[in-house]
């Protein structure tokens, strides 16, 4: 057996070159990502039927058996280790290729070293701005407290005229920040349209519908609106969209395909407003762009906006949103506002991906917990947040110095 490791920047070009080189009957027997691309143990000539001959041998045989497996660790080990199979367990008994233990030693400490050299040098960088100019590094520890991405709150902080005081800084930092926030013009309720909610489990699209259906009810008559749900895979989630269409007293349906979805929407053409709910997805599940195709094969009047939960965090948001960017969105309703004790996260989100905010809702009253979006009030209500959460770990260290004097003194 010949045995050969592989590097290439992705699947596709490490397996053309395994076939050019070891030919059409060459074996995977490993896989993994490495720095700059993927890492592959192949071999020719393997035969794994030594090992399931070893797992119907009894321990009558285990000298034979030693004996077949000889000749296979004994190519296999200058390349690769095998691994001691069970032979009495016939479950446990499989090559498992694994690279030279010196090998990923050493690469973990070039690792752990990389990481150590980084976390200096950004101490480093980070105390010489301060060194240099230490309103701008209050401005950004400011913005870090904010919850904001650290390489926005660089950028904002970095056009602050050094001159002024700080206060005056800061006010001029948080404008910045919420001229880059981009907000719809009440496009739901004004314009009507065909539009559907989109979004990860439990953000609240349910609810936000009924809370939209609501408020164009009162502006325009509840004859004018009509609701659609195409959730099909939560048990009641049909249901819970009936009962608040009973309630506003507005036509509520249920579509199960493309093509019922496309009759229903034909059938609703005279309505001014027809809002569908959609089944929530994670960003990884793998029924989601089946999904999103289902909308986009529809109609092309529908369209799409995201809805995201503030108390998500911002690595799970950002994953978010490049997943159902694929629907082509033309905005977000951002809800749970009142649930958060930050709004950086999401503020980061957004301006990172430049797409518009629609409406935020900060509660589970219908309509009344709906609101139209606003930067500069986003961006006050992420102030607050700050401030209130300062205020609460003041308090609690404060306690806790209460508490430890009590100690020492009955001690």
């Amino acid at each position: 057996m010949k045995i050969k490791r592989f590097f290439a920047k992705d699947m596709r070009q490490a397996i053309r070159s395994i076939r050019d080189e070891l030919g059409p009957d060459a074996v995977i027997l490993s896989n993994r990502k490495v720095d700059g691309g993927i890492e592959i143990i192949s071999a020719i000539d393997y035969d794994d039927s030594l090992y399931s001959n070893m797992a119907g041998s009894n321990t009558s045989s285990q000298t034979s058996s030693k004996k077949q497996e000889e000749p296979v660790a004994k190519e296999a080990e200058s390349d690769a280790i095998v691994s001691s199979p069970n032979y009495n367990d016939p479950n446990s008994v499989k090559a498992e290729w694994m690279e030279d233990p010196m090998l990923t030693q050493m690469r973990q400490e070039l690792k752990s070293l990389r990481g150590v050299l980084e976390s200096q040098l950004s101490h480093l960088s980070l105390s010489d701005f301060q060194r240099r100019d230490p309103q701008k590094a209050a401005i950004m520890r400011r913005f870090e407290q904010l919850g904001i991405d650290a390489d926005l709150s660089q950028q904002f902080a970095s056009v602050i005229d050094s001159e002024s005081n700080l206060e005056d800084g800061w006010r001029h930092a948080l404008a910045l920040l919420a001229h880059q926030i981009q907000v719809s013009d009440d496009d739901i309720l004004s314009k009507g349209g065909v539009v559907a909610l989109v979004g990860p489990t439990g953000v609240g699209k349910t609810t936000s519908i009924a809370k939209l259906a609501a408020r164009f009810s009162l502006r325009h008559g509840n004859r004018s609106v009509a609701l659609i749900s195409t959730d099909n895979y939560r048990i009641g989630a049909q249901e819970q969209l009936l009962n608040f269409g009973r309630i506003l007293d507005v036509p509520t349906y249920t579509v199960n395909n493309t093509d019922e979805l496309s009759e229903r929407l034909n059938d609703l053409r005279e309505k001014r407003l027809v809002l569908i709910d959609t089944a929530g997805m994670s960003q990884r599940d793998i029924k989601l762009s089946q999904q999103l195709q289902t909308l986009e094969d529809s109609s092309d009047e529908i369209q799409t906006y995201l809805v995201m939960a503030a108390n998500t965090q911002t690595s799970t948001l950002q994953d978010i949103m490049l997943s159902f960017s694929k629907s082509n969105l033309k905005g977000c309703l951002l809800t749970k506002l009142d649930e958060t004790t930050s709004l950086g996260g999401v503020i980061s989100t957004v301006i990172r991906n430049q797409i518009p905010i629609t409406y935020v809702s900060d509660g589970q009253l219908v309509p009344e917990d709906l609101h139209l979006a606003r930067a500069h009030s986003m961006v006050s209500r992420a102030v607050t947040l700050m401030q209130q959460h300062e205020l609460v770990m003041k308090n609690n260290q404060l306690n806790m110095n209460i508490i430890g004097n009590m100690a020492n003194a009955h001690g």
